[in-house]
């Protein structure tokens, strides 16, 4: 054990040694009886045997198919025993190991991705700790670090003779495909102590800029993928397990059950206290053209009166729309909360926020439809049209009206950066592709009072892109006597919340798509021009202020001049002046001389 070798690790508090002995501390019962046996699976070098003992004091038993460390193990007066974990039977030959002990718990650490295949092991773990009620911590390198994926997208794939691609791994795990691993032996995840890297074996050669975290490129992808899957820095997954009911999976992904044969999911949240225009709402989605969508109703916070009168709404509809909705009761969470609630039931490939005060024309769908079949995994916009609308009473019942014409409010063609100083989308002229949730982890933030909605669209169009339909088919109503968004929030929550846009925006690196620089530049030159001329005019100013303050400073001289010329208590052009120079009257006449001097300077 003395000469080196590439598994022969110490234990130490920040590896998978002193994560499991956290793990096992935390899930082992405190009374661990007597004569309790430990199984350590693909044990190697044994190098938690000792902490086993003496911090738990549970019987280590080691067991291996390479006889020199089991070897090795026996010299240090510990139980080894040899086994193939590819064996069919290998489920069999623990049981002979232990002999009829009393399992308490098992580790097998960075031993699955060895194994040509691993289903065996697992099926014989899951039963032993069934049968024992023991539990297992295990750990398992992370294929989908960050280091790994970010040159792998580059076109490198570097084996090494030790760590994340170890050349002896035949298995590559993420967290998905292990849990799948897992759930399919009858184990289930009840505690994780992950090891975590920012610079695993694989960060190298050091000058690579795509795996420098001050580069623009890898902040970018860093921000992508920590949006998509937190497990970007973990190195090694370190998990407790125990026994549950076995649900059978597919060892490998088959890409024909991931297909989603719907095309659209509309989510519409609805607190209940809107029944006339949830009818009017639903009676859009039933004269549409196309009906190849499902409909998720999100009833949030609605007390029993609420949540009867939407139950009675979609009774009320054709059976054909109506075994197409779904209602979803949420009584939690802010503004967003019923969105995400939606998104997550949705099983359609592209997703709309159809808010239940909102109108769609009947091609609504078709117009998206359409779309998707040259643009799919882009975001569709069509166009909304914005009209004014009040509630009135007909004959005792509530009935909607409209005040005003329909109204082109927003840009006809989108524009990323336009939408960066105010957003010109309302939710219901587009949607997006459900593929942003699922695989980019994209939700709508629940912190965020206002805006939300136009935050997400930001985060969107940036990762998928934006296609113009250029069609008028939805109108956004403006509310005009009626409480909405707009008046039950004040103007400076609002402003408030634009500025945590603005913040995040900067926050991150903001990826423009094609033809947006053209027009930047063309805003940018003609800024550019403006402040040239803003400047040539402030100059120009400044020199009629400096020439009307220097003329005015000569006026204020020659009347001082004029003052001293003439006797005290004497006013210019007095009886005492005339008989003083008697025939100069024009000469003594200094008002008249200053202002006539004080016109010429003027107009000179």
């Amino acid at each position: 054990m003395n000469d080196f070798h590439k598994y022969d690790n110490e234990v130490q508090p920040d590896n998978k040694f002193g994560h499991t002995l956290r793990l096992l501390e935390e899930h082992l019962p405190a009374d661990l009886g007597q004569d309790g046996v430990h199984l350590d699976l693909a044990c190697g070098f044994g190098h938690i045997a000792e902490p086993i003992k003496d911090r738990f004091g549970l019987h280590y038993v080691g067991v291996d198919v390479d006889d020199h460390e089991l070897d090795q193990l026996r010299e240090r007066g510990l139980e080894a025993h040899a086994a193939d974990l590819t064996d069919p039977d290998v489920g069999e030959r623990l049981r002979k190991v232990l002999d009829g002990r009393r399992l308490v718990s098992v580790t097998f650490l960075d031993g699955l991705e060895h194994l040509t295949n691993g289903t065996y092991a697992l099926n014989a773990l899951g039963e032993l700790l069934a049968e024992h009620r023991a539990i297992a911590v295990t750990s398992v390198p992370n294929v989908t670090h960050l280091d790994v994926g970010i040159k792998t997208l580059l076109g490198t794939w570097d084996y090494t003779e030790a760590g994340l691609l170890d050349v002896t791994h035949f298995q590559l795990y993420s967290e998905r495909s292990l849990t799948a691993a897992f759930r399919s032996a009858g184990l289930s995840r009840i505690g994780r102590e992950d090891v975590l890297l920012a610079k695993s074996d694989q960060h190298f050669p050091s000058h690579h800029v795509g795996l420098s975290e001050a580069t623009t490129f890898s902040r970018y992808l860093r921000t992508v993928r920590g949006d998509a899957e937190p497990n970007g820095l973990v190195n090694q997954f370190v998990w407790a397990l125990t026994a549950a009911p076995a649900r059978p999976t597919r060892h490998y992904v088959d890409p024909d059950a991931t297909e989603a044969d719907r095309f659209l999911s509309v989510v519409m949240r609805t607190q209940g206290r809107r029944i006339q225009e949830l009818r009017e709402a639903l009676l859009c989605l039933g004269a549409q053209s196309c009906q190849d969508f499902e409909v998720l109703i999100v009833a949030h916070r609605t007390n029993a009166a609420e949540q009867k009168a939407v139950e009675v709404v979609i009774d009320d509809q054709p059976p054909a729309l109506r075994e197409r909705i779904r209602l979803i009761l949420l009584d939690r969470g802010q503004r967003s909360a019923p969105i995400n609630a939606g998104i997550d039931a949705a099983t359609g490939r592209y997703v709309a926020i159809f808010d239940d005060d909102d109108v769609v024309m009947g091609d609504w769908v078709k117009e998206f439809a359409d779309a998707e079949r040259e643009h799919g995994g882009r975001l569709l916009r069509t166009i909304a049209m914005k009209q004014g609308a009040s509630v009135d009473t007909v004959r005792g019942l509530p009935g909607i009206r409209s005040t005003t014409a329909p109204e082109k409010a927003y840009d006809h063609d989108f524009s990323l950066a336009g939408h960066l100083v105010a957003n010109q989308s309302p939710p219901i002229s587009w949607i997006f592709p459900r593929s942003l949730a699922t695989d980019f982890g994209m939700s709508y933030d629940d912190s965020m009072t206002t805006t939300e909605d136009w935050e997400f669209l930001l985060r969107a169009a940036q990762v998928a892109g934006v296609t113009d339909i250029g069609r008028g088919t939805a109108i956004y109503r403006w509310w005009e006597t009626r409480e909405s968004s707009r008046t039950a929030h004040p103007a400076d929550e609002w402003a408030q919340n634009q500025r945590e846009i603005e913040r995040r925006v900067d926050s991150r690196p903001f990826l423009l798509p094609p033809g947006e620089t053209r027009q930047l530049r063309t805003d940018l030159l003609e800024l550019k021009e403006l402040r040239k001329r803003n400047a040539r005019l402030e100059r120009q100013i400044r020199r009629v202020e400096q020439t009307s303050r220097k003329k005015t400073q000569q006026i204020r001289r020659l009347r001082g001049k004029v003052r001293q010329g003439q006797p005290q208590g004497q006013k210019p052009g007095g009886a005492g002046a005339r008989a003083a120079k008697p025939g100069l009257r024009a000469r003594l006449r200094p008002r008249t001389r200053v202002k006539a001097l004080a016109r010429r300077l003027r107009g000179s």
